[in-house]
């Protein structure tokens, strides 16, 4: 099958993306300053023991990216965790993996719609944030439109920016830690392990929570096609990614909770991180800190557009989803533009309409399935259907990423789960419909 060629009639992308580029592109997407986003909640579920909790996130999310990776490999196409499953176990079941995944990355840019704008509401007031909210849009939608090599140069510039408002954030903290205190002062094992508060119901629901952080290493195999080197590089990137930017989370969380101890005494849970920046560098780090969580919202959204956009292009290649108007690609620049400027006004109405919290615990539900069936993929793909009787490599491993993103998805809210099962059964129901039952398979596009 690998070495199938695709009909002259097959739009295809130009692959110009090497490894830095990936990575870069995986890290944007979860972004460096992502704590932000639920310290306040998650500091106060864990009781104090958030790094804890996202230490387990990210031995998690390994197996999975181990998963993605060798997945990208077998299949270096586009489509990410709908392709996979697809290809390596059933049309149909890949059509749900890709209806569950599709909620988790259009929900990305709305989200990011919804806090760009709110911050930069309380920065400039006199522009309202409904108005905030079509600029970020417009800005983002034109940059994805002109094309992957313009959103990688992006990517790179603002991941910079905020990579050094994080530098200067930790070091702030680690100031704020060590004065009168010491060195010694910054050396602690309470934010991983409380004797006194400690329960592991709470980490794990933590860890369930701080998976939102990191969804955003799997988009970087919706990339496939557009990777220099697919098969190399798009699996080291996955794993790449999410050790920086596990590690990025880690080491915020763990100086946050030395500065602020007590993490049920912030005024706003929403706000509880810029609260810990001006407590350790004042009105000024606090001010930039809010600067690099806007700059973040242009990252993630750019990304989430982007990796959204390419999902419905597989799906409709695969005439999953109308294909004249999926696959339509933008003469000049080579990008799905009808997918692009689909995805934008969904986010601004969503953004308009929808309340934040809803959206957040809503990506977890889509990106945790997503991991299950790409971990399941391997071990069908490799394992059973290919014979390669390498325990460890495409059973064990894939296999407890499968069971540990299982036991993080059972911990999520009922609220969660009851929303997100009911996004499923509207899937079973347009599946039904255009496969008259399960009867008609969409066709499978061959490899690149």
């Amino acid at each position: 099958m690998n070495n199938a060629q695709h009909t002259p009639s097959a739009p295809q992308f130009k692959r110009v993306l090497k490894l830095k580029d990936l990575v870069i592109y995986g890290i944007a997407f979860m972004t460096p300053i992502a704590p932000a986003y639920i310290y306040g909640y998650a500091s106060q579920l864990t009781k104090g023991m958030l790094p804890l909790a996202y230490l387990i996130a990210m031995l998690a999310m390994l197996f999975s990216a181990y998963s993605y990776g060798r997945m990208a490999a077998a299949f270096p196409v586009s489509g990410s965790t709908y392709t996979y499953t697809q290809r390596a176990i059933n049309p149909h079941l890949g059509f749900f993996a890709g209806w569950a995944m599709f909620m988790d990355y259009v929900l990305v840019p709305l989200i990011v719609f919804m806090i760009g704008a709110s911050y930069a509401n309380v920065l400039v007031p006199s522009v309202p944030y409904w108005a905030w909210v079509l600029i970020i849009a417009g800005v983002i939608t034109t940059i994805n439109i002109l094309g992957m090599q313009m959103a990688a140069k992006t990517n790179q510039i603002l991941v910079l920016f905020m990579g050094i408002v994080v530098a200067i954030f930790v070091i702030f903290c680690m100031k704020a830690i060590t004065a009168g205190e010491g060195a010694s002062a910054l050396v602690s094992i309470t934010p991983f392990f409380n004797s006194e508060t400690f329960a592991l119901s709470a980490v794990v629901s933590g860890a369930a929570i701080a998976c939102f952080s990191f969804l955003g290493f799997d988009s970087i195999t919706t990339l496939s096609e557009e990777a220099v080197n697919p098969k190399d590089d798009i699996w080291k990137a996955a794993i790449l990614s999410c050790l920086i930017g596990g590690g990025i989370f880690i080491v915020q969380a763990y100086v946050a909770q030395l500065v602020w101890p007590d993490v049920n005494s912030f005024q706003s849970d929403d706000t509880a991180l810029f609260e810990v920046a001006e407590a350790a560098g004042g009105a000024l780090v606090a001010t930039l800190f809010t600067v690099a969580v806007i700059v973040s919202t242009f990252t993630a959204g750019l990304t989430g557009q982007a990796s959204a956009s390419r999902l419905m292009f597989s799906m409709g290649r695969d005439e999953v989803l109308p294909k004249k108007f999926f696959t339509h690609l933008h003469p000049k620049y080579n990008t799905p533009m009808y997918n692009i400027l689909l995805m934008c006004s969904i986010s601004i109405v969503g953004a308009l309409v929808l309340p934040m919290n809803l959206v957040a615990e809503l990506m977890n539900f889509g990106g945790l399935s997503g991991f299950m069936f790409v971990n399941l993929s391997v071990i069908v793909y490799y394992y059973f259907r290919k014979k390669e009787k390498k325990l460890v490599r495409y059973l064990v491993i894939p296999g407890l990423g499968f069971l540990i993103c299982f036991y993080l998805f059972i911990n999520l809210s009922a609220l969660t789960l009851k929303v997100g099962f009911s996004w499923m059964a509207l899937g079973v129901i347009y599946a039904l419909i255009t496969t008259k039952g399960f009867k008609k398979k969409p066709p499978i596009l061959t490899d690149l």
